[in-house]
């Protein structure tokens, strides 16, 4: 794509995120800094819906992105590798209000196996910072949990439920300590499968989706978002959810400090 197509093209997506309607070649004209008549953005215009990526919902009416180049869009402008360090709840709150954009926080207070004990051969004491917790004795999981020692209780948990380790994970879900956020609950309401929306609300899906985008996940037309983040010093984990049209770089810069 030349640059300027591509650059007709980011100018269109952008407005078509602000105002949610289609755009016309000559609203577009007037709102990109470039000499360039509307006949020639026209001609853009055609070819693009050719190659599918924006469509024209009506006859009469101006363009919009396809779902597919939104994808792409969004995939291009979030760097899902980033820490996303948030100062203040309310921040998220607002901006989840103001763009229309579910966002689910889970903060996970660090507790790190410093010894483990064996008692007798009959039980396995894990001494974390702040807590303890006693699991059966068997000579497998003490050998498999010694090679754990100054990992976080949330790795922890994470490799005992990947080798099905469930008497141990489920220990160690009592004991560990974590807050859970949720802001525009509203949003979701395009989701119609319950039990997914207590494990996302829960923060359960962090224990099943690893960072990244997901499209099919949520249906067509939508998009969640797992990434990293830090608040106050405590490491966490945030799943955005909502339609692909809205704002979610707004959003980002709205939440991060």
């Amino acid at each position: 794509m030349n640059k300027k197509r591509e650059r007709l093209l980011n100018e269109m997506i952008a407005i078509y995120i602000k105002d949610g309607e289609p755009i016309g070649s000559e609203s577009l004209k007037l709102s990109v800094d470039m000499k360039i008549s509307s006949a020639t953005i026209r001609n853009y215009f055609k070819v693009l819906v050719d190659e599918g990526i924006l469509a024209q919902p009506h006859i009469s009416s101006g363009k919009i992105p396809t779902n597919n180049t939104l994808k792409s869009y969004w995939r291009a402008r979030i760097n899902i590798a980033n820490v996303i360090n948030i100062d203040s709840m309310d921040s998220v709150n607002k901006a989840s209000e103001e763009y229309k954009i579910f966002c689910n926080i889970k903060i996970f207070k660090q507790e790190t196996l410093q010894k483990l004990i064996n008692y007798e051969n009959k039980y396995s004491i894990l001494v974390f910072d702040t807590t303890e917790t006693i699991v059966p004795y068997t000579k497998h999981l003490h050998n498999f949990l010694n090679e754990l020692l100054y990992q976080d209780i949330e790795e922890i948990k994470n490799i005992a439920k990947s080798v099905c380790a469930n008497s141990l994970y489920t220990k160690l879900e009592n004991i560990s300590s974590s807050k859970v956020y949720n802001f525009g609950f509203d949003e979701l309401n395009f989701i119609k499968d319950l039990g997914f929306i207590l494990n996302l609300i829960k923060g359960k899906i962090y224990y099943e989706l690893k960072n990244g985008f997901y499209f099919d996940l949520l249906g067509e037309g939508y998009l969640g978002i797992l990434q990293d983040i830090r608040f106050k010093d405590n490491y966490g984990k945030m799943f955005v959810a909502g339609e692909l049209r809205r704002d979610y770089s707004s959003f980002y810069n709205a939440i991060a400090s």
